[in-house]
């Protein structure tokens, strides 16, 4: 099973997850946990969606914020709307990872 989730930044668990590991995310509107067949280097990613794109970039820090976080792989402004960009990170596998994943594979299995 492809145990992609996305999740607004209301998700409290997922939230709460990227919050922990990668700061405190500028404008953040959504995270992916991605996992099979979306790897970096063989271990799961995570996209990190905000409304930093463009000149947003600078003004709300995302520059600082991407790059002072030693788990960030690259950044791309979004194609159709440049005021949006999309952020990836490697992803902590840890027990709170594990936990959501499981958690959302439960849900999905509803």
């Amino acid at each position: 099973m492809d145990l992609i989730a996305y999740v607004t930044a209301e998700t409290p668990d997922v939230s709460l997850y990227v919050q922990r590991h990668y700061g405190p995310i500028p404008r953040m509107r959504g995270a992916l946990l991605m996992e099979a067949g979306y790897l970096h280097e063989g271990e799961p990613v995570v996209y990190i969606h905000t409304r930093c794109g463009g000149g947003n970039y600078d003004y709300f820090g995302a520059g600082e914020w991407e790059c002072g976080n030693p788990l960030f792989i690259e950044g791309t402004d979004d194609e159709f709307d440049c005021t949006y960009r999309d952020s990836y990170f490697r992803a902590v596998v840890d027990d709170e990872y594990r936990a959501i994943l499981a958690s959302l594979e439960s849900e999905a299995g509803e």
